[in-house]
């Protein structure tokens, strides 16, 4: 009688367990992680800027003139580039309102075209040619990091969001 109740004990726990583990959020924008992050965009960005030579922070309306949001579909973002002539080191950090995760990757797009097309170094052109945008449910992103920090300041980046 023992074995029976452990038994059927361990596979109600399982079954929670298992059950748990394998919900899914519904509907989506088609990103694969699920964002459950209370952290801000201007949060993470702050943490990013050990790894930006002199980092700069742009206006409101440079954010909407040069770095094309559309402050109507953005719930927060975060952006920080460096103050260094030649460097590299820039994080844009959006986090979209619902529904308007393709909005706003759409301007982050535009925005990695932008730093591609105005590298004037080699060494600036080939690490922002090498970046690209991610989205991570409501956040969206672009990252450029010289290759010597480029691993440890996506990790921080990763472990903030989540």
């Amino acid at each position: 009688m023992k074995k029976i109740l452990v038994s059927l004990l361990v596979a109600a726990m399982v079954g929670a367990t298992l059950t748990g583990c394998g919900s899914k959020p519904e509907g989506g924008n088609g990103s694969s992680v699920e964002q459950t992050s209370s952290v801000s965009p201007k949060d993470v960005v702050e943490k990013l800027k050990e790894y930006i030579p002199m980092p700069m922070e742009p206006t409101e309306e440079e954010a909407k003139d040069i770095y094309h949001l559309n402050l109507d579909d953005v719930e927060s973002y975060g952006i920080a580039l460096t103050g260094r002539s030649p460097g590299v080191g820039f994080a844009m950090v959006v986090k979209a309102k619902d529904g308007k995760v393709d909005a706003v990757k759409a301007s982050v797009d535009k925005v990695l075209e932008d730093r591609v097309g105005a590298a004037f170094y080699p060494d600036e052109k080939e690490v922002a040619e090498k970046a690209k945008v991610e989205v991570d449910g409501n956040f969206v992103s672009l990252l450029i990091f010289s290759d010597d920090v480029a691993a440890e300041a996506i990790q921080t980046y990763e472990d903030a969001i989540k």
